[in-house]
């Protein structure tokens, strides 16, 4: 399916943003080790999506809310490589601050593409892993504003 091939592209362009990040901030470690696991967690969307692709997700949508879907899609896309561009210009001295209020940014736009597009499929396997991964940007956005009110105080965990 197209839908779940570009949702898979996605994750794994946010798991490449999370790895650069982490290497990026590896001097601060609370950082490194955020942006770590969430590149780990990225990468683990990207492959439940791809495996759902090959054993399920195959119901037909209808054509008006694939083309809705896809341009949801290409627009998060692009979003996506605009900031995998900015992050890599980045350097250690960068503030993390303004880069953690982009990545919540990120994870909010994540978690309403999965949770209001493509978890109301048709097909109930399909809108189980979404609603999940719907989830899990939640939680994503809590630790990264956990991480910004850290870089705020200036303080370690």
């Amino acid at each position: 399916m197209q839908i779940l091939g570009a949702a898979t592209r996605i994750e794994s362009v946010a798991q490449d943003i999370y790895a650069n990040l982490a290497t990026t901030f590896d001097h601060q470690p609370f950082l490194k080790e955020l942006f770590g696991q969430l590149a780990i967690e990225e990468g683990q969307h990207a492959m439940r999506i791809r495996l759902l692709d090959r054993h399920a997700g195959k119901a037909p949508w209808p054509v008006e809310k694939l083309e809705r879907i896809g341009s949801d899609l290409d627009a998060l896309a692009a979003e996506l490589t605009e900031k995998q561009v900015s992050f890599r210009k980045l350097h250690a001295r960068s503030d993390a601050r303004d880069v953690l209020r982009s990545l919540a940014d990120m994870e909010l736009r994540f978690g309403s593409v999965h949770a209001e597009e493509l978890a109301r499929s048709g097909d109930p396997e399909v809108q189980k892993l979404f609603e999940a991964l719907a989830q899990q940007d939640d939680r994503h956005r809590e630790l990264i504003a956990r991480a910004l009110g850290i870089a705020s105080e200036g303080t370690r965990p």
